[in-house]
């Protein structure tokens, strides 16, 4: 899967109208593309005519690991999916205040689908903070738009100290292009800067430039890609060679890709892998049997019953990750330890509960 995070910590640069576009385009050219919505605003969602805040689960709760990422995708078309943002994902600073690996948060939760898609695009927050942390450790790319204006010139090298701050913590080095947008070329000025920025990265830059168009807010304000408002505007060529460009640096990026799981092992943050452990217990057939235990945090859960050599037994397979687990049988409202596990500890009641290790 090929990562792409849009930053710029200024606001209206169109870099949600850049992340629309370019993974509705990326997604009409055959590729499978997830976009995440990353900024509490919400916007990238309502630019697709998906509300955030009609969303049941969003990717506030996948960060904070409440919910697997799987269950937060959205499928728009065949090969277009987007997880929804909404304002409460503006508390995720302060809830991860002092959290280990809060800045891998959502490398984390990625780790599951990274075969599941060709391109990812986040859509970052106009902030530099923990959110655009985020989005930039987990991509391998970030395209940086830039309107013409003084200001994004002095806001683009602040912007870049972080990336390379960033590259430094996390210890991979992002592929960084510069995308000059809302650009009017009938006037000298914008001519200028689009001079100016060529000149002072020309390494960095995009040929495409995204011209000003009214066509384009036209196509937001109706929950559309511009590709799917109008074919004719300009704005509908200058995406669509955006998208080319990407595409046609797909070998090389490719190659100098990475794994998620890669940085995450680095860290000490890869999680292992799952166990899957059967527990047995010979009990009535009449009996009404459940487990509960550490791995369930104590909320009985249900046994099966199979008939085994004569023998009626209750049985329950449960993944684990290694690490101790306490556990007991529910057997008809009694509490019981394991009678097949001889390894035990006391718990505050003055009873015994069943440990295992995995």
């Amino acid at each position: 899967m090929r990562k792409i995070a849009l930053v710029n910590q200024k606001g209206g640069c169109g870099k949600t109208t850049t992340a629309i576009n370019l993974a509705s385009f990326l997604a009409d050219e055959g590729k499978k593309v997830l976009l995440i919505d990353l900024d509490p605003q919400g916007h990238a969602g309502l630019g697709l005519g998906a509300k955030g805040d009609e969303a049941e689960k969003t990717i506030y709760e996948v960060l904070l690991g409440e919910l697997p990422i799987s269950e937060a995708i959205l499928t728009l078309e065949d090969t277009l999916d987007i997880i929804l943002s909404d304002v409460v994902l503006s508390a995720f600073e302060q809830v991860m205040a002092g959290a280990r690996g809060r800045e891998y948060k959502l490398t984390q939760s990625l780790v599951d689908i990274e075969n599941n898609y060709d391109y990812l695009i986040i859509d970052s927050p106009p902030s530099v903070g923990l959110l655009t942390f985020n989005g930039l450790v987990a991509a391998e790319e970030a395209i940086i738009p830039v309107d013409a204006s003084s200001f994004s010139l002095h806001g683009l090298g602040n912007l870049l100290d972080t990336i390379q701050i960033i590259e430094e913590k996390v210890n991979h080095q992002l592929s960084i292009k510069i995308l000059a947008t809302n650009i009017d070329r009938r006037t000298n000025f914008c001519k200028g800067f689009v001079e100016t920025f060529k000149a002072r990265f020309p390494n960095n830059c995009f040929k495409t430039i995204i011209k000003t168009s009214t066509k384009l807010r036209e196509a937001a304000s109706h929950g559309k890609a511009i590709a799917d408002y109008d074919k004719q505007c300009p704005s509908f060529h200058d995406y669509q060679n955006l998208a080319k460009e990407i595409l046609n640096e797909e070998v090389e990026m490719r190659a100098k890709g990475f794994t998620l799981g890669s940085i995450l092992e680095v860290e000490g943050l890869l999680k292992p892998p799952e166990r899957e452990i059967m527990f047995n217990l010979e009990a009535p057939d009449s009996a009404i049997v459940e487990i509960a235990g550490d791995f369930n945090e104590w909320v009985p859960e249900s046994l099966h019953l199979k008939e085994s050599e004569g023998r009626t037994l209750w049985h329950k397979t449960i993944s684990l990750r290694p690490g101790n687990y306490e556990y007991k049988y529910l057997i008809d409202g009694r509490w019981s330890s394991d009678p097949a596990n001889d390894k035990t500890v006391e718990d505050p009641y003055g009873g015994v509960n069943s440990i295992i290790y995995v």
